[in-house]
């Protein structure tokens, strides 16, 4: 006599199911009309997968969900664009995205990820026409950097307009940025206040993270 398959299995197998294995999100009136449950069934379970981090929360309207662990799915590619003046940020950063690296949301990527002997110029170029989000520390130093500022931002701010990417900027010390090319774009921490103006840089990143988190989850579901 087979197994009687529990609620969970039912829910996994058939988001897995709508979302190609992971690949997409799938609206939550989808999924629970698939299933043929009840309003407070389906969101039951649903809580319970997102509590246990099986699962993640989508926007849109309605809501949808997405597998967490998919491994044969693509994760997100995100570039950091920064100036090595803020290296010690930028390192604290990568500390506080692993969660989203381990629900194989997104993978990053940044300069100090260059082979000996790579035409670094190149590699850069690549990943960054390549990347799903563009994250760009933002500090003095990095608008009065050349390469950072009249290179990669540029580049940043041409993939943002033909929509190929998302820019995010993340202030890291006070500065004169809402007077560049990027000021219109929505900045994080909130309001623009500099990560460095934080009691706790832990506090300050733990948001950061979450807003690239909704993000993320914002260019996934217009993949739907």
């Amino acid at each position: 006599m087979a197994k009687k398959r529990t609620q969970r299995e039912l829910f996994i197998d058939k988001l897995s199911s709508l979302s190609n294995k992971g690949e997409k999100l799938v609206p939550n009136r989808t999924l629970k009309e698939a299933l043929k449950w009840t309003d407070d069934k389906y969101t039951r379970v649903k809580e319970e997968l997102i509590y246990e981090e099986a699962i993640i929360r989508g926007a849109g309207q309605g809501g949808s969900v997405g597998l967490a662990h998919t491994p044969d799915a693509k994760a997100l590619s995100v570039f950091i664009s920064y100036s090595h003046a803020d290296e010690a940020i930028k390192t604290e950063l990568i500390k506080h995205l692993e969660p989203l690296k381990k629900l194989n949301l997104i993978e990053t990527w940044h300069d100090r990820m260059i082979s000996p002997g790579d035409d670094w110029a190149k590699t850069i170029s690549k990943n960054l026409e390549t990347a799903d989000i563009i994250i760009l520390l933002i500090s003095i130093d990095f608008i009065n950097s050349k390469y950072c500022f009249d290179i990669e931002l540029e580049k940043a701010l041409e993939l943002h307009q033909e929509q190929r990417s998302v820019v995010v900027p993340v202030i890291v010390r006070n500065c004169l940025w809402q007077h560049t090319s990027f000021a219109k774009i929505q900045a994080l921490p909130k309001d623009g206040k500099a990560v460095k103006s934080f009691l706790d840089i832990d506090d300050a990143l733990t948001s950061v993270v979450d807003g690239i988190r909704l993000v993320a989850e914002q260019v996934i579901n217009r993949r739907i």
